[in-house]
């Protein structure tokens, strides 16, 4: 029987609602995904390629695969700071762990392990800065190692879950947008409410108030198929969810000469640019193409329901939509 979060929203907290990208969340539900493959199915071709990974093998990576690959639903708090744009990269977030104060990790540590902390993390807990840097460090080259040749593939499909969410919100409305992301999500415009069926345990503080810290939504790939939510200060409140199409993202590429012959050579060519969010002046400098010509392009694109315009400010982007993406995955 689950049990429920609720969260209080106030205006202050929507007006700052956002989405952002943290590849540092990826990399750690990555490791917790290689470490229990047998819930995570849907990434079967990518943990056949790493399921040797060193880190999950080696004795010099105990300490990194003990900390990220514990308590199942639990993470130390550091490990995951709030990321605050859609821009994040990793060596940012990674630059930020690393600069965590001593004090917050043996709390963390504390918090998630209690007096059941692995053998391994015991140096660490007795010189947090000095543990933490090589551990970092051993989680920089797994991230060269597995995840850094997939993350344009993995970014494009954030990216594309990023402006369909805005997009909601704008349309229909926050209640709409929340119920969309995930069945476990339920919100309450009448009261300003946030409900969280939690399934794995009964939260110790049940009813929380964002106090107008604002709230961060973050698509991820390897959050599936759970929702992740943190309000702990000092971070801002996140909520990580399974991206939108994830089933696409391991799927083999269609050759591209095949999509030209379906689609016709400019259409094909400009679909491959908009792995990225574009705009139409952007993509005819890019292609040597009119801008008229690029425009038109994009509306039957678009009318195929293969790309989507988002607009953001004065500009318009446009983004492949699930559909689409589908096409290169």
């Amino acid at each position: 029987m689950p049990f429920t979060l609720t969260l209080s929203l106030g205006t202050a907290d929507l007006s700052q609602l956002r989405w952002a990208v943290s590849p540092a969340w990826e990399l750690l539900a990555s490791i917790r995904t290689l470490a229990r493959p047998a819930s995570h199915a849907i990434h079967m071709p990518w943990l056949s390629e790493h399921r040797h990974d060193p880190l999950l093998t080696t004795p010099r990576a105990a300490a990194a695969r003990a900390l990220t690959a514990g308590p199942q639903g639990h993470l130390p708090g550091f490990l995951a700071p709030t990321p605050l744009s859609p821009l994040t990269t990793i060596d940012d977030e990674l630059d930020e762990v690393r600069r965590t104060p001593a004090e917050v990790i043996r709390r963390d540590l504390a918090e998630v392990f209690g007096t059941n902390r692995p053998s391994g993390l015991t140096p660490m807990a007795r010189a947090p800065r000095r543990e933490l840097d090589r551990i970092v460090t051993d989680l920089h080259a797994y991230w060269q190692r597995a995840l850094a040749p997939a993350w344009p593939r993995i970014r494009a499909l954030l990216e594309s879950d990023i402006h369909y969410r805005a997009r909601s919100l704008t349309e229909r409305g926050p209640a709409a947008m929340f119920a969309d992301i995930h069945p476990d999500l339920a919100f309450d415009q009448a009261t300003g409410t946030l409900r969280i069926a939690q399934r794995q345990s009964n939260p110790a503080d049940p009813h929380r108030s964002l106090d107008g810290r604002g709230l961060v939504l973050v698509p991820s790939a390897f959050a599936w198929p759970k929702l992740y939510v943190k309000t702990a200060a000092p971070w801002v409140p996140v909520i990580r969810y399974p991206v939108r199409g994830i089933g696409t993202l391991w799927e083999s590429r269609t050759d591209a000469a095949d999509l030209a012959a379906a689609l016709g050579a400019t259409r094909a060519l400009l679909l491959g640019l908009l792995e990225t969010p574009a705009g139409t002046v952007e993509l005819a400098n890019r292609t040597g193409l009119a801008p008229g010509g690029v425009s038109t392009q994009l509306h039957k694109l678009a009318k195929a329901g293969l790309v989507a315009p988002h607009r953001t400010g004065r500009v318009v982007l446009y983004a492949r939509t699930a559909r689409g993406q589908a096409l290169y995955d």
